[in-house]
């Protein structure tokens, strides 16, 4: 499947392989790769703040029953694409049972964990479907919110979620942009958002600003 057709759920810690020959072709001039025989392997993730991106793992070769990945080039090399790099290129899914046969997987996952481990608390917020409508397409822990101050005026802003507390339902976030109104608030400043459901808005809305988590 093409990965412009593709959601960030259907992209996220999947193994792909790259077949088609233009494909292949690009990868190869990209990054110089030895073997221009066979499928390229690639491991898609989240980059939390470059958003959909593609690690390129190299040319597999299949010999009695075991599929090699070049440990040198793994070893030696981190080649990643992010998503506007990516659009065009065909990915053909790889079953979970087949995985298993492909060495040094393991390792793979492991080191792309890197991308997860500091966000344990946001991971699950990408469930949350009904924020889908806030978010940024390519960034999808980037969202946009809704502000409003004593004076009636109204923005929509971005932030980038760092955490969620589910006992409040507060979003913690970092606010990406300026505001062109007086709210009290800045770019960079830490803020709470919520969601709301609501007959004139659904979305996320700022809460306060300097907010703590709950421990």
């Amino acid at each position: 499947m093409v990965v412009s057709e593709m959601s960030f759920r259907d992209l996220d810690r999947k193994w792909f392989l790259l077949e088609r020959k233009q494909d292949i072709k690009r990868m190869n001039h990209l990054f110089h790769l030895k073997n221009k025989k066979y499928p390229i392997l690639t491991y898609a993730y989240i980059d939390h703040e470059e958003g959909i991106s593609l690690r390129i793992l190299g040319t597999l070769t299949l010999q009695n029953d075991q599929v090699y990945l070049d440990k040198e080039q793994l070893d030696r090399r981190l080649d990643i694409i992010r998503y506007d790099e990516m659009t065009h290129l065909d990915l053909t899914p790889i079953k979970e049972e087949m995985i298993s046969i492909i060495t040094y997987h393991e390792q793979v996952e492991e080191e792309m964990d890197s991308y997860y481990a500091p966000y344990n608390t946001l991971l699950d917020t990408r469930n949350h479907t009904f924020l889908d409508a806030s978010r940024d397409s390519i960034v999808p822990d980037e969202v946009r919110f809704l502000i409003l101050n004593q004076n009636h005026q109204k923005e929509i802003l971005k932030a980038r979620l760092e955490s969620f507390e589910p006992s409040t339902e507060y979003y913690y976030a970092q606010l990406l942009e300026e505001p062109q109104n007086d709210f009290d608030v800045h770019k960079n400043d830490r803020i709470c958002l919520k969601y709301v459901d609501r007959p004139n808005y659904q979305g996320l809305a700022f809460i306060k600003k300097d907010c703590q988590e709950v421990s």
